[in-house]
């Protein structure tokens, strides 16, 4: 069921700070000032934004929210996490509302995969990581530095030095959950 715009007023923020936090890449190269910061609480919230920039944009209006980008630990290169002018996702909001961190390990067999972990987008790998250990299981691939979220290694195949032996981490993947804001 899709929230109204009123549900998701209060998530953005465009204060110094957090502009000046989601206006960098990962290596300080590329600079793009976004309009505003968006603090989702729930997957909700960003099927909400989406459509409401989308019918913005389908109305025949010039939208001034016309960008969307999503930004975990903010370790993207060349400006992949950034939106000149649009509105910058944080999805680490996610975690802090306890909807991120969607870690359960199941260790049922009884299906065409073996043993897997259903994680959120905005989890971090080395939370994963040590959640599986939990369970004597490990991820097949994950990339080499651990404090990187899972959507956004996912988002660029996830290439570590694991690569080579088990495919990048995009193709031990069983299902994703995409919000498309239809």
């Amino acid at each position: 069921m899709s929230q109204s715009p009123d549900s998701i007023s209060d998530k953005f923020r465009n204060d110094t700070e957090s502009i000046k936090i989601a206006s960098t890449d990962y290596g300080h190269i590329f600079k793009e000032i976004p309009d505003a910061v968006f603090q989702p609480t729930s997957p909700d919230d960003i099927k909400t934004l989406i459509k409401i920039v989308n019918d913005d944009a389908n109305s025949g209006t010039d939208s001034p929210l016309s960008a969307i980008a999503p930004r975990g630990q903010g370790h993207s290169v060349r400006g992949q996490a950034m939106a000149r002018s649009g509105i910058v996702v944080n999805m680490t909001s996610l975690d802090s509302h306890g909807i991120g961190i969607k870690l359960v390990v199941s260790e049922n067999s009884n299906n065409n995969w073996g043993p897997y972990v259903d994680v959120g987008g905005g989890q971090i790998w080395v939370d994963v990581l040590r959640e599986t250990l939990k369970h004597g299981l490990s991820p097949v691939s994950w990339t080499d530095y651990l404090y990187l979220s899972v959507g956004g290694t996912l988002s660029n195949a996830g290439i570590s030095g694991q690569t080579f032996k088990f495919g990048p981490q995009i193709s031990n993947i069983h299902e994703l959950d995409v919000i498309t804001g239809n």
